[in-house]
Order: C-alpha cells, then structure tokens, then sequence
C-alpha cells in the first residue's frame, strides 16, 4: 500500500502525458516480471527481502498507474449513456475478486507454493494483451499539441482543478468517509463472528458472501440508474448502508454478517454514479491526474480503517463501534441529501437554458461548450 500510495499522484501525470495504451502494456510487463519474481522465490523458498521488497514495490506502483489509466481511458471507448454500466462492470470486477481469489489462491497454493505467484503473473500478460487488441484512441486530441511541461507543473494543474471543482472534491470527500467506514465494519464484523466462536471457514464465508453481495448490488446499478435520478440514489445508497452499519451494532453476528452484505451490495449504486459523473465532468488532458487526487483522498482514510477501528474496538467494544460508524455514514447521508452541489451536478435534469447565457445546455447541466453550468447555481 506504500508504494501504491506514494505512485498515486506521479501515475496521474503519467496517464495524461503518455499513451495509455502503452502505459498499460508497459505496467503490464512490469508487474507480470515482478510477479514472476515473487514465484520463482517460492519455487526455490527462499523469499529474500530485496527482491522480494521490490517485486512488491513495482506491483504496488503498477497498480496505481494501471487502475488510473484504465479509468482514464474508459469514456474514450465507451458511450456517455453506458458509463454507468462500465464502471458498474469494473465495480463488478473487484467484487468477485474477493469471492473466487481466496479459495483459487489456497487451491494453486496447495498445489504448489509458486503457483499463485506465476498464476497472478499470466493475468498480467492476459491484461496486457487485452490492452493491446483495443483500438480505439484512449486519449482525446490534445489541442494545443504535446503536453511538455515539467511533471510538477502538470500535477500541481490537476491538483488546482480538483481543488475548483465542487462536485468533484465534495463527492471525494464524502466517499472517503464512506470507504473509511466499509473498510472498517468488515473488521467488526470479524471481531463479532471470532468473538463468538466461528471457526475460520465460517468468517471465509461470510466475506465471501458480503462481496458476492457487492457484486450483484454493481452489476443492478445500471438499471437502478435508469429508474432513480442520480442524487436520489446516492441519497438511498448513504441511508440503507447507515443502517446495514446499525445491524452490527446489535452485536449480534448474525445480524452483523447480514448487514455487512447489504452494506457492500449498496456500495456500489454510490461508487458507480459518483465515478461515471466525474468522468463526465472532467477534461480527458487532466483525467489522470485529478482522479489522482481523488483516489489519494478517498483512499488514505481506508488504509488507516483497520488500525482505527481495531483501537476503537479494543477500547469501545465491537457493537459500540459499529454505531461510532453507522453515524459517520450517517453523517455523509445529511452531507449527501442537502448538498446543493451534489443535488445540481449528480445528473438531475436541469433547466433547458443556462441562467448564464441562456446558452442550450443538456440533462446533466453542461452547455455545449462542455463547461459545467451547474457551478453557477453551487
């Protein structure tokens, strides 16, 4: 997670200043040799800690430029009304990662201790030559021609941007919040189910459960798009997490494991509107580099979850904790529901004419310029 945390921001100017294509290809390569790396030290057994440190390191680094590029590159090939669907697809894609990775992993590792290491290292050439069949452009024309200024220059542009545009750092801080308290009630929910004495095999199954779950809730976003405007499903998404949070706060692990797997199926009806309007919003030349910050916003609170929430728990009690979280997620819900910003911005129907100009503007409040109007309501 260091290394994914210190390549975020660089990985954003890379996206928009190389070809992404071959920004992925190149990733790809990389992080399949340091996979191959971390196999062949399993194959021999002996995991020194320099190569092995630095195998870590580039698939750490790899996974922040390659997650960039890919969103990045995604509204170039993809139809605006099918964003939804195609970020719903990747939300999708994590999810059954967390159900089918860890028993395929103990299957390949009790075949051989290399496996999993070579078997993480093909999916990388899989990756790489799916990437390479992808014709289409995945980046817009720049108009001015090449981009040639100095790296910090670039970065501290998109940081401007992400700074001025107030859907885009309003919604990045209310899903920090939101991750920071998913990322921490699955940790209570282990605590409550350990606590009670449920073997091992049964906390397996029940994350498993939880991110088949999450799965499904991404893969019913779009449809849930088509029938409820946006700001209102962010609305419903924030309310029902708060109270799938509230179910393990019952302390019973039950209705802890229940709610955890409502709180990931209706995760992603938040992840997904949230994702597809700022690909909407944001200028392809600066894409890269704001959802740089946006991820190192919303990301950082997450990876201090655990630690946060285990002290919260030791102190506290787990069933105490659960409703210390339920309240933050409480919290985005009020931030969410009376936000002007997010209520204009989230893809609500505007008026057919800017106040500004009486310029034509479409549903999602952007004249044909492609400048946002909403902002002059905000």
């Amino acid at each position: 997670m260091g290394a994914f945390t210190a390549a975020t921001v660089p990985a954003g100017w890379i996206v928009d200043r190389f070809d992404r294509r071959r920004v992925m290809l190149t990733v790809d390569a990389c992080s399949a040799t340091a996979a191959a790396v971390l196999a062949f030290c399993a194959w021999r057994g002996a995991f020194d800690p320099v190569p092995v440190l630095a195998a870590v390191s580039v698939l750490g680094a790899g996974w922040a430029v390659r997650g960039l590029a890919e969103d990045a590159a995604v509204p170039q090939v993809v139809e605006r009304e099918q964003l939804g669907a195609a970020y719903g697809l990747f939300e999708a894609r994590g999810y059954a990662t967390g159900v089918a990775g860890p028993p395929l992993a103990a299957t390949l590792y009790g075949l051989g201790a290399a496996l999993p290491f070579a078997g993480h290292a093909v999916s990388f050439v899989v990756a790489g030559a799916a990437a390479a069949r992808v014709r289409t452009p995945l980046q817009a024309p720049r108009v001015h021609g090449p981009v040639v200024e100095r790296p910090w220059v670039a970065i501290r542009e998109g940081l401007r941007w992400f700074a001025s545009h107030p859907f885009v750092r309003t919604t990045a801080a209310l899903t920090a919040v939101a991750e920071f308290v998913v990322n921490g009630c699955g940790l209570v929910v282990v605590v409550l189910l350990v606590g009670s004495g449920a073997p091992s095999s049964t906390v397996g199954i029940v994350l498993a459960g939880a991110y088949g779950g999450g799965m499904l809730g991404a893969l019913a976003v779009p449809r849930l798009r088509r029938r409820i405007p946006a700001h209102r499903l962010l609305v419903l998404s924030a309310a029902l997490g708060a109270l799938a949070v509230l179910a393990a706060a019952t302390g019973s692990p039950v209705a802890a494991a229940a709610g955890y797997a409502a709180l990931l199926a209706v995760t992603p009806s938040w992840s997904v509107v949230v994702t597809a309007r700022c690909a909407e919003l944001v200028p392809d030349e600066v894409r890269g580099r704001v959802g740089a910050a946006t991820g190192l916003v919303t990301s950082l609170p997450a990876m201090f979850a655990p630690l946060t929430v285990g002290m919260l728990t030791t102190t506290v009690g787990a069933a105490s904790t659960a409703g210390v979280l339920a309240a933050l997620l409480g919290g985005v819900l009020v931030a969410t529901a009376v936000s002007r910003t997010v209520r204009l911005q989230a893809g609500e129907p505007l008026a057919r004419r800017a106040i500004l100009g009486g310029e034509p503007v479409d549903e999602f409040g952007s004249g044909h310029d492609g400048v946002d109007r909403a902002d002059a309501l905000s």
